[in-house]
């Protein structure tokens, strides 16, 4: 039975057709979703407020690795930017980088500022209570822990700002 279906196949004028389109590698559109939270989607199927990102043809997903200056095999890092992309001049650079800086100080600056004052308000809190939290002391918990979560959103503001400034050339 499998003789009959070969020989049927190989008669059929479309077989090679159907071997080509089997061959032949697959393309789809790749959409960038960001959601209103900050994270980023990635999907081969349209999102409304998606993004089409669009990539070279022929441009490789992997590159081979090549050899560094050190003479170890390093993965070669494609430019970010196209070589027609418009360039910024070193004095332009540097101004921007002090800008950043500053702009990144004065925020870890107003966060530290903030994180002071939610430290003290949370002992404040810790200490007392209101009436009404005496007679339910679930409220004053829901207090204390709210308290809790702006003071570790704080601190991991400042963390992030630290990582960010440690960056900065």
């Amino acid at each position: 039975m499998i003789v009959c279906y070969l020989d049927a196949m190989q008669k059929l004028p479309l077989t090679p057709l159907l071997l080509v389109l089997l061959i032949c590698p697959a393309w789809a559109d790749i959409y960038k979703h960001i959601d209103e939270h900050g994270n980023i989607t990635f999907t081969n199927t349209p999102i409304r407020g998606a993004q089409r990102v669009f990539i070279e043809s022929g441009y490789p997903a992997i590159r081979p690795a090549t050899k560094a200056k050190n003479g170890t095999n390093a993965p070669r890092i494609p430019s970010a930017t196209p070589s027609s992309f418009p360039r910024v001049d070193s004095g332009t650079q540097k101004e921007r980088d002090v800008n950043r800086k500053t702009i990144l100080q004065d925020e870890l600056s107003t966060e530290q500022h903030l994180l002071a004052d939610r430290k003290k308000e949370l002992a404040d809190a810790e200490t007392t209570r209101s009436p009404e939290e005496k007679s339910n002391p679930q409220k004053y918990l829901e207090r204390i822990g709210r308290l809790r979560e702006n003071l570790l959103l704080h601190e991991k503001n400042i963390a992030a700002l630290q990582t960010e400034l440690s960056k900065v050339r």
